[in-house]
């Protein structure tokens, strides 16, 4: 066949369609396994100390208030020492351990697989404490802690930003196209 010259557009449309129906099949199967034992609901969660209103709405003024209360779950470490998240002195780890049979060629110096930074900085502390013995609640409160964390994950990434596109404005990439391709491993 010709070597056509599509754009990169046609081929950006093709991937994107191919993505689609690879969620849309992974989706449909994970909700046939399922059977809806793992939807969570706001309202319901005991991350609260107390009772919250009847919506499921975690934009709600009510889950916004609580989520305030409780604070940025990823802004200190155990010792309460701020954490520099993404810091551009720290690189992505790199390691032929980083996957299982993964070894080092005839040369020896293959570097391996990288753990991205998103891996290395996921924001997950306030994951720990959620009680997987009982799980009627941990659902519920799986649940909560995620939009919890991802309420601060945004407004980190808004403020930061104007930074990013100040440094590197002729990269060509934008950030919303680098965080997708950052959950290409999943």
């Amino acid at each position: 066949g010709s070597g056509g010259g599509g754009s990169s557009q046609d081929a950006k449309h093709v991937l994107d369609e191919i993505g689609q129906q690879v969620h849309d099949q992974v989706e449909k199967e994970a909700k046939e396994r399922s059977n809806g034992d793992l939807k969570g609901n706001l309202t319901i969660s005991t991350i609260f100390d107390t009772e919250t209103t009847g919506t499921d709405d975690p934009c709600s003024s009510d889950y916004t208030t609580r989520f305030d209360a409780r604070g940025d779950p990823c802004k200190k470490d155990g010792t309460g020492n701020d954490v520099e998240r993404f810091s551009v002195k720290q690189g992505a780890e790199c390691g032929n351990s980083k996957i299982h049979g993964n070894s080092k060629g005839g040369t020896g110096t293959e570097v391996g697989a990288c753990a991205p930074y998103r891996r290395l900085n996921l924001c997950n502390k306030n994951l720990e404490n959620i009680n997987k013995y009982d799980n009627t609640k941990a659902k519920h409160d799986l649940l909560a802690e995620v939009c919890h964390a991802a309420k601060y994950e945004g407004a980190s990434i808004t403020l930061h930003y104007p930074q990013y596109q100040n440094k590197y404005d002729d990269s060509g990439s934008t950030m919303c196209t680098m965080l997708a391709r950052s959950f290409a491993d999943i």
